[in-house]
């Protein structure tokens, strides 16, 4: 089974390029998302615990009787205070690398021919993450700004934060096997989408 790794800047589309390649590849593919792993490590009782311990109750809420971390808060605290957000990754960056490499067991047993995984901090966390090749979705600092007001509402401080956080599209882009640019339109993302699956191949 070959294993690709999806990764790059925020707002950049990465899930966009990974729900247009969904439609492009077989079903023999098995796909593995980061963020969907983080939440639901953020929703487990113990998770909630660990962090209501570290960083105190005004970081989580109670939502039909469960308690439930305030992802609003616990964003804006993590990305003002570089100890705070390394103290979460310790936390929760286990948990997904231990939830990937269990999907990607699982894929295997399946016989899947291919094992994507969407991995925002791919470069950033500090264990490696084997892969056959590292695909790196990159735009402009000016267009990821613009789509995190529009599409998350994001204030401009925040943005800044969260991207001082990262590293650098164009660091990324010099590590990367393959690049995707999305600067431009849906149709130009479409038009890469459909050329990288082609060079898939899956039989």
């Amino acid at each position: 089974m070959t294993s690709y790794v999806i990764t790059g800047g925020i707002g950049c589309g990465k899930s966009s390029l990974c729900e247009k390649l969904r439609f492009h590849l077989e079903s023999r593919t098995a796909w593995f998302s980061a963020d969907d792993s983080a939440h639901a490590a953020l929703d487990k009782s113990e998770t909630v615990e660990i962090i209501s311990r570290l960083f105190g109750g005004e970081y989580y809420e109670m939502i039909e009787g469960r308690r439930r971390i305030n992802r609003r808060r616990l964003r804006e605290m993590v990305f003002h205070e570089a100890d705070a957000r390394k103290k979460l990754e310790s936390i929760v960056h286990p948990l997904v690398l231990h939830d990937l490499e269990a999907q990607r067991a699982k894929a295997r047993a399946d016989d899947s021919e291919l094992f994507l995984a969407e991995l925002p901090l791919h470069y950033e966390a500090r264990h490696a993450v084997e892969a056959d090749l590292i695909i790196v979705v990159a735009s402009s600092r000016t267009m990821q700004t613009r789509r995190l007001m529009e599409r998350r509402g994001l204030d401009h401080a925040i943005i800044e934060s969260i991207l001082r956080s990262q590293w650098p599209i164009e660091a990324k882009v010099e590590k990367a096997d393959i690049v995707i640019w999305n600067d431009g339109d849906i149709s130009a993302l479409e038009a890469q989408a459909l050329t990288l699956a082609g060079q898939f191949s899956l039989a």
